[in-house]
């Protein structure tokens, strides 16, 4: 009885993990509209498997009995493991397709090309202009120029809300001060004006002060957070 009671918890227990870090996964591509490397990816998915396949032997032990609950059990975990992980699967066939068809060039698999995305945008395209920053961002995840653009034409569109995840993604890869600036500034006023959401403003410029506290611009953002933190202390709505 007790090894029974033992195996129960340490089952319920790797839900822990395989829950926090499926959604964690989540929250990476929707969010911030990022892929783990695939390698990371590959481990990830041999894990799940591992972990479904100790799961559904444990509860065909547990269940011998009980068909239907059992039935009901594995349709669960089906369906979370798609839930939690099935981008990834997606992701991992995309790569092996593009790595098959792309031919072996090693400058165009270093360097993003712009010229369709470019020549979308100039066509008043935004949709397809952004649709195109996007794949090259996923492609070349440290590069923030196409995530910028991407949020530039999706901003275009009407869609800050849709823009700010880009934004946010530049910033995090953007080392220079200025540039980090122009873009902490955008995306300040994209939440403070477009989306009503002076948290998210204020976080933006405690953000850019943890990353460039010494920058020569840092003395004009600490007052630029200080009157918003005034501001804030004195509404009785935020």
């Amino acid at each position: 009885m007790p090894m029974a009671i033992a195996a129960i918890v340490f089952s319920g227990l790797l839900f822990i993990p395989y829950i926090g870090w499926g959604v964690y996964t989540l929250r990476l591509r929707y969010r911030y509209h990022e892929d783990l490397p695939f390698a990371l990816e590959g481990i990830t998915v041999v894990a799940v498997i591992i972990f479904c396949v100790f799961e559904v032997q444990f509860m065909s032990a547990w269940m011998e009995t009980n068909e239907v609950p059992f039935l009901f059990a594995i349709l669960g975990l089906v369906v979370s493991g798609a839930a939690l992980y099935g981008h990834m699967i997606v992701s991992m066939a995309s790569q092996l397709l593009v790595d098959m068809v792309m031919p072996d060039d090693q400058r165009l698999a270093n360097e993003p090309y712009y010229g369709p995305a470019e020549a979308l945008e100039r066509q008043g395209d935004y949709e397809g202009a952004a649709r195109e920053y996007m794949v090259i961002a996923r492609v070349f995840p440290k590069t923030p120029t196409a995530a910028i653009r991407a949020g530039d034409n999706l901003m275009k569109l009407g869609r800050p809300a849709e823009a700010t995840p880009w934004f946010e993604r530049a910033l995090r890869y953007l080392d220079s001060p200025q540039h980090s600036l122009r873009i902490a500034n955008r995306l300040f006023e994209v939440y403070y004006r477009d989306l009503e959401q002076p948290q998210e403003a204020r976080r933006v410029l405690q953000n850019y002060l943890s990353k460039f506290p010494n920058a020569e611009y840092s003395d004009s953002v600490r007052r630029r957070l200080e009157d918003l933190e005034s501001m804030l202390r004195g509404s009785p709505n935020v």
